[in-house]
């Protein structure tokens, strides 16, 4: 089996952190697609400007994917757990039926916060159904990406609030839902919805380099501050 991945940073003997990004969907799997936009395009492009972002000696940081493949569920997670990563952080755009529906949201693994939290789970985990029921989660690494998802989901809010103070921005808050990529993970883990396409205002902000490149450097600090308060 090939994996495509790319290196975040030169590989030092002092890295000593290892993340790593999974940008949703790829190949024949486009996620939510908006007229030609596909939302495997969205995410991989965020995920290349976290690559861009990151500053530090002391870590490595690997893409599930560096171009447009496809890659199942369960090998995202195989992925990051060969590398014995310290976080994983996976990177989508939402969807829904109604086009009044818009807001980021940052997830943990846990038993879904509500029917729509569900309901995202269900449309990402298509396919994986079966097997994901005979998996078990592990008490500390749920904890642990609780915490991580309320960090990032604070980072995402305060640096987009800041950067586009009129924009309105809708914090739909941490949550938690049993997402594959996060069950199957053995590190903290989150999945982030960055916006929802199928809003046409959203859809428009997320077109923007600009936009994306302020996702990606909330997750920089997010990463950032992450590392610093779990240091030995």
């Amino acid at each position: 089996m090939m994996w495509i991945l790319l290196w975040m940073t030169s590989v030092t003997a002092e890295a000593s952190y290892t993340v790593v990004l999974d940008p949703g969907h790829g190949g024949s799997q486009n996620g939510a697609m908006i007229a030609e936009t596909r939302e495997a395009d969205i995410v991989l492009d965020i995920a290349k400007r976290v690559q861009r972002n990151i500053q530090r000696d002391d870590l490595e940081v690997f893409l599930t994917r560096s171009e447009d493949v496809e890659m199942s569920l369960s090998q995202r997670a195989a992925f990051a757990n060969e590398k014995n990563a310290n976080l994983f952080i996976s990177i989508h755009a939402n969807a829904a039926p109604s086009p009044d529906l818009f807001g980021i949201e940052t997830y943990s693994v846990d038993i879904a916060t509500d029917s729509f939290s569900n309901q995202v789970a269900i449309r990402e985990n298509k396919g994986e159904e079966e097997s994901l029921s005979q998996l078990t989660i592990n008490p500390s690494t749920m904890l642990l990406s609780l915490e991580l998802a309320d960090l990032q989901q604070r980072k995402l809010v305060s640096t987009l609030e800041k950067a586009y103070p009129d924009l309105g921005l809708q914090d739909l808050g941490a949550k938690t839902a049993l997402f594959s990529v996060l069950v199957r993970t053995e590190m903290p883990a989150i999945l982030i919805e960055v916006g929802f396409l199928t809003n046409k205002d959203e859809f428009n902000q997320i077109l923007t380099a600009h936009y994306r490149e302020h996702i990606a450097m909330a997750i920089v600090e997010c990463i950032d501050e992450w590392i610093e308060r779990n240091k030995e």
